[in-house]
């Protein structure tokens, strides 16, 4: 498992603004003093507009909004009451992005003429127009623009709250959703992304207001509340957020993953701070994550476990990691592949147990029959016991097979064994192999030379006699 930085997933969040489709549209003006359309505008409205509502035909309805709008006085009420008619047309159709604008052309004629919406109808308008504009710029590529979007939903959003009361879960779901989204920041390719850590406290303080809307709190706001607390670099409390949550939900797997994906993190930081005490003791704890969650059927990926036993081989756990490692390679639950096993008969290594690290080698070689690199590995392990000849004749099979990624290094080790043991002749011929290799013909040249100074000496040794 790597460290890790966490993206929440922005969802669309659109609540119907809960304005009819039909005829008359619920009334723009204020309650002291009601205002009426034009007796020209609502004929036209008859002709143009209502038949396509009767018939639940969308299009027609717009299209006749459409051929009214340019005849009407810029700013006048008969122009924001249909551009608000329009938007509930176009988001029967669910094309949200058209709404938008005729929905933002309502409240911009009613900001210079604050008569013309009812307090009530208004703080719909506000609501809807910012969830809109959210989920537009939570999909935008233009990063320019995405930030123009957000700050549009922002204002209409802290504008709608002037004047909001008993809030429901939802509405603070958004509220919390929008505030972390802005401090995430954009991001560009290449750079990093920085965060906006007051707006991510700011989303943090209404996502704490949703957990404490009811008894039951809706899911997503635990993983918001998460996914904030990672934002700001608040892992300890992210951790004793996840311990809640895992014990309040042993089922979810992904709390789990990220229960142990947030200890290995704290882990990797003592690290960095040369604090061993406490990456040691966040190590354990990761260990201990994991093993719990495989005890409710999870984190038990191939992948999982070789995280898991690599976890114990960096904290020097070698007699578990190779207890883990070795059951896995047998029932399959680690990847069976050659870098594996070298790994197990490494840790064996460093156990001093050489003739159990030559016993997995040889089940690798059974695995991987046509590896010379296998083989390589054996002599060296029995090289290193001081057995010569068995270290001997598995590097002949090495070379036998191929040799190893680097050849020349084969060549020369078989050079080596073979002068150990006397075989002058076989250890020259690896020489002359190794020397072809320019990365080894300085050693090769230096290998032979000391193979012909010993058969020299030999010789002068037998002439005395």
């Amino acid at each position: 498992m790597a460290s890790f930085r966490t993206n929440f997933p922005l969802k669309a969040l659109l609540v119907a603004a809960g304005l009819s489709a039909g005829l008359p549209v619920a009334s723009l003006a204020a309650e002291e003093k009601p205002l009426e359309l034009q007796d020209t505008t609502t004929t036209q409205i008859e002709e143009l507009v209502r038949p396509g509502i009767n018939d639940k035909d969308w299009d027609k309805a717009i299209k006749g909004i459409d051929a009214i709008l340019p005849k009407l006085a810029k700013d006048s009420y008969d122009e924001a009451y249909l551009n608000l008619m329009r938007s509930q047309f176009l988001m029967q159709k669910n094309d949200l992005h058209g709404a938008l604008g005729s929905l933002e052309r309502s409240l911009d004629i009613a900001e210079r003429h604050p008569n013309y919406l009812e307090g009530k109808q208004k703080q719909e308008i506000l609501w809807t127009a910012s969830q809109i504009n959210f989920q537009e710029a939570s999909v935008m590529k233009d990063l320019k623009q995405q930030a123009v979007l957000y700050a549009r939903s922002d204002r209409e959003l802290n504008e709608w709250l002037k004047n909001a009361k008993n809030l429901t879960p939802e509405q603070i779901y958004f509220i919390a959703a929008l505030f972390y989204a802005k401090g995430q920041g954009a991001e560009t390719p290449g750079v990093e992304q920085k965060t906006d850590a007051a707006m991510v406290e700011k989303a943090l303080y209404w996502t704490e207001q949703g957990l404490r809307s009811g008894a039951h709190p809706r899911d997503n706001f635990y993983a918001l509340k998460l996914a904030e607390l990672i934002q700001l670099n608040r892992f300890n409390e992210a951790a004793d957020f996840l311990e809640l949550m895992v014990k309040m939900k042993p089922e979810n797997r992904n709390y789990w993953q990220q229960l142990a994906a947030t200890y290995l993190q704290l882990a990797s930081t003592a690290t960095d701070k040369h604090d061993d005490k406490a990456a040691y003791s966040y190590s354990i704890r990761t260990i201990l994550a994991i093993e719990r969650a495989q005890t409710h059927g999870f984190m038990n990926t191939p992948k999982e476990n070789y995280s898991l036993v690599g976890i114990y081989f960096n904290i020097g756990q070698f007699s578990e990691a190779c207890r883990l490692l070795e059951r896995d390679l047998k029932d399959g639950s680690i990847e069976r592949t050659r870098s594996n096993y070298e790994l197990l008969a490494n840790s064996y290594q460093q156990l001093h147990r050489e003739f159990k690290a030559v016993e997995i080698l040889e089940q690798a070689a059974k695995v991987f029959p046509q590896s010379g690199q296998i083989e390589y590995e054996i002599a060296q392990t029995y090289y290193s016991i001081d057995k010569y000849r068995e270290a001997f004749e598995h590097i002949k099979v090495c070379v036998a097979k191929g040799g190893t990624e680097k050849p020349e290094m084969a060549w020369l080790f078989y050079a080596y064994v073979a002068l150990d043991l006397k075989e002058y002749d076989a250890a020259l011929l690896a020489a002359n192999k190794a020397a072809e290799y320019p990365e080894a013909k300085v050693k090769a040249e230096q290998m032979k030379d000391a193979i012909k100074a010993t058969l020299q000496d030999r010789e002068n040794r037998i002439n005395s006699q």
